[in-house]
């Protein structure tokens, strides 16, 4: 069963490609393995007779699903380890002959670009070891993942060694073999072929007496069998060189003693597709009829709760079990937080959600736009999912699409059923709503009891999540602000004024609409002070938030551009910088600002949210030495120390993209990490807060795992700026906090940041709800 059971929102395990759940029977043949056929296979007494049989017989399913002899089949610890041995065969094969002819230097090795890492860093490792230096070329690939067959053309003359999969992992497209075999068998050189078939075996059919393969490799972990065992099928004319060397076993090509309990599972597995193959139904597996209808249903599922949908798999090409997606508007953690919340266990089609990190290197060669690449999830089911487990995961992935639309995130959304969840509370727009991206922060201020709004600093992939808050919150917008020319980027106000059909009314480039230095916009608690603030740019202004009902109207916060960052300041190198103006506007600064004024600056390189005036003149060695009133620095040692400052920052800092001002990763001084167990935290004294985004929270039902009778306070991440604002003031620092998220890693960050200024009694619950959860199901035998 791929269903997780627990005692709230039921939970269904659609990362199959990952891994898959074990069959019941593959645990039973392990398990009786270890009880009963315990023996050494290679032991010559009865008992390690017995157990070779065992070993001998999951050898010939094997062979007989790739119709091939059982000794071209070999044990191994998994997909990898037959990689390494492929490769390493080919690649000591070559050694060997370029000791003779020299030119054969001049071969290359062939490798789609949509290949597993596993092969491409295998070639790479192994090419080292041995010294032998070949050219690797990466075969390009269509944007529906279809590899070039006219660029292994143009090299095939010239190819030794190609590399292809049999079915993608992230899309889960078919590749056609066979039209790759007349193009490398009408070559007159000699080329050697490994295809991974990890995702192929028992969705297609793999018929290597009909298919001129050398090198096929498997992984018993995705065809329900238990991790650590797979095989590699391995040409018997074919180069061979042992990977591990020892008593002998496995012929010689994998010695060390076998991991019979593994290989009497996959036998399992292996047995029942031999019998799918010869046209027997089998109860556990479903048909390649059923699964295609059930990857419809799903399909159909996604596309009503997900109106902005696109599909990156090619559906008429792929097997059953995979679907690649992504949606407009949305990052992959985004995405994959939500899904996890209602229920539904997926995976990143992309390895990160922001376009200083790489992408998945499958979707980056299918060349597909920046947004599919960022947002990208690949669901994946088994070939034992059951239909409850489908009704189930629509049922979830529905819940994930309302939830994100009374999140006021996914307004397309088509699914309509009242008793999912009701519209998030107004309270979760009042106040100031941080959206980040890529390191840049877009500031939304909102009185929700006006409804106006004011935004700063606003970036291109901001803009539609703007709209959508706006239009679903039926917010005006009084003003949109630039706090400077930004140099790492184009600002996107014209463009936001222009979807939202808004007249730009601007008295100057930045957006300031006042003639006076006071912005009131339309706010019952806020006015906003603009202050030039010149020296990273010559237009660089901070914008004041002051609150109107306070005697002193208190300056709540600054949005300071990137005068100052979390831990360090504004360059002053660009050709539009002055450090003269730099070193007065920190001053003047100083003269308005208390060391609790929060700072929110344009850019979040540490991922800490915000900072405040006073941590960074603690912190911060320059500010430290321009304020210390026994050795005040000068203006001119100032300028030294700056340039020397502004000359280390090189364009690599941040995975070679351009940074404004000085980056600190350490975000709190105090080692000590601030959590605490769940066992330790007593409900009565702490104050919890849920930090997770709003669709999270109102999806997620299993508090009892916490022995929570109610939920928890729900303080979203993009709305956290808010509560460190009410913690600043002395009455709260030092309430006892509790935060909280999925697994511990956002609530950390956090609390970290909190520590940083000063908030010395937050705690991040440790492990989340996942060791919660997990904690739980142990104790109650789940």
């Amino acid at each position: 069963m791929n269903k997780e059971k627990n005692n709230g929102n039921s939970k269904v395990y659609f990362d199959c490609n990952a891994t898959a759940p074990i069959l019941k029977e593959a645990c039973q043949a392990a398990l009786w393995s270890m009880e009963r056929v315990y023996a050494n296979p290679s032991s010559s007494h009865i008992a390690g007779a017995e157990a070779k049989l065992i070993l001998e017989e999951s050898r010939i399913q094997a062979s007989k699903l790739l119709n091939v002899k059982p000794t071209e089949i070999y044990f191994t610890s998994g997909a990898t380890e037959a990689i390494q041995i492929s490769v390493l065969s080919v690649l000591n094969w070559i050694k060997d002959q370029i000791k003779d002819e020299p030119s054969f230097l001049n071969k290359k090795i062939l490798i789609s670009k949509t290949e597993h890492k596993a092969v491409y860093n295998s070639i790479i490792h192994w090419k080292k070891i041995l010294g032998v230096n070949l050219e690797v070329v990466q075969i390009g690939v269509n944007s529906k993942g279809h590899i070039s067959l006219d660029e292994i053309q143009e090299h095939i003359n010239d190819t030794v060694f190609l590399c292809t999969m049999a079915v993608n992992n992230e899309t889960g497209l078919i590749t056609n073999l066979k039209e790759i075999e007349k193009v490398i068998r009408s070559s007159a050189s000699k080329v050697f072929w490994l295809v991974d078939c990890v995702q192929a075996l028992g969705k297609i059919s793999l018929n290597f007496n009909d298919l001129s393969v050398d090198y096929a490799t498997f992984s018993g972990h995705k065809v329900h069998a238990p991790k650590g065992i797979g095989f590699l099928y391995l040409r018997e004319k074919a180069p061979q060189c042992s990977l591990i060397v020892g008593g002998g076993q496995e012929r010689g090509i994998r010695a060390g003693t076998e991991n019979h309990p593994g290989i009497a599972a996959i036998g399992v597995i292996l047995e029942k597709l031999n019998k799918i193959k010869d046209g027997c139904l089998d109860a556990n597996f479903k048909t390649n009829q059923e699964l295609f209808h059930f990857r419809s249903l799903l399909l159909n599922s996604l596309v009503e709760a997900f109106p902005a949908i696109e599909i990156n798999t090619d559906l008429e090409n792929s097997v059953a079990t995979t679907l690649n997606f992504s949606v407009y508007g949305f990052t992959s953690k985004e995405l994959m937080r939500v899904f996890d919340a209602a229920g539904v266990s997926l995976s990143g089609g992309s390895a990160c959600n922001s376009k200083s990190l790489d992408y998945s290197h499958v979707l980056e060669a299918m060349n597909l736009p920046e947004w599919r690449k960022a947002s990208a999830i690949r669901l994946s089911f088994g070939l034992t999912t059951s239909q409850e487990e489908i009704f189930l995961g629509i049922k979830n992935i529905q819940a994930a699409g309302k939830a994100l639309k009374n999140s006021c995130l996914n307004l397309a959304c088509k699914i309509i059923d009242d008793s999912i969840d009701n519209n998030s509370e107004d309270s979760l727009i009042h106040g100031i709503t941080q959206l980040e991206y890529d390191s840049s922060n877009t500031w939304l201020i909102s009185d929700i009891n006006t409804r106006f709004c004011v935004i700063i600093d606003p970036t291109f992939e901001s803009i539609d999540r703007l709209i959508s808050l706006i239009k679903c919150k039926n917010l005006n917008i009084q003003a949109v602000l630039d706090t400077h020319s930004h140099a790492d980027h184009v600002s996107a106000r014209s463009c936001l004024l222009e979807k939202l059909l808004l007249k730009n009314d601007a008295c100057d480039e930045l957006g300031w609409n006042s003639e006076s230095n006071i912005l009131n916009f339309n706010s019952s608690t806020w006015e906003i002070e603009r202050l030039e603030t010149p020296g990273h740019t010559l237009d660089s202004v901070s914008y004041f938030l002051k609150n109107k009902s306070s005697l002193d109207e208190k300056i709540e916060c600054v949005f300071i551009g990137d005068t100052v960052l979390i831990g360090g300041l504004g360059r002053t190198d660009f050709s539009i910088s002055d450090s003269k103006l730099f070193y007065d506007t920190i001053k003047n600064l100083d003269k308005k600002l208390h060391d609790n004024t929060i700072l929110c600056p344009a850019h979040d390189y540490s991922q800490s949210i915000v900072t405040t005036w006073g941590t960074e003149k603690r912190n911060n060695i320059l500010l430290k030495k321009l304020f210390d009133p026994l050795n005040c620095m000068s203006e001119k040692e100032f300028f030294a120390e700056k340039k020397l400052i502004d000359s280390q920052l090189l364009e690599t800092n941040l995975q070679g993209k351009l940074v404004c001002g000085t980056i600190s990763n350490s975000v709190l001084t105090d080692k000590s990490l601030p959590t605490i167990s769940i066992e330790d935290l007593d409900a009565s004294v702490f104050e919890i807060i849920d930090i997770r985004e709003n669709a999270e929270s109102i999806l997620f039902k299993n508090w009892n795992v916490l022995n929570f009778i109610n939920p928890p306070k729900n303080i979203p991440l993009t709305k956290i700026v808010n509560f460190f604002n009410y913690l600043i003031n002395e009455e709260n620092k030092n309430k006892p906090i509790a935060l909280l998220c999925s697994t511990g890693n956002r609530s950390l960050a956090i609390a970290k940041s909190l520590r940083r200024i000063g908030i010395k009694n937050v705690w991040s619950i440790s492990g989340g709800l996942a060791l919660s959860q997990l904690k739980y199901d142990n104790l109650y035998n789940f």
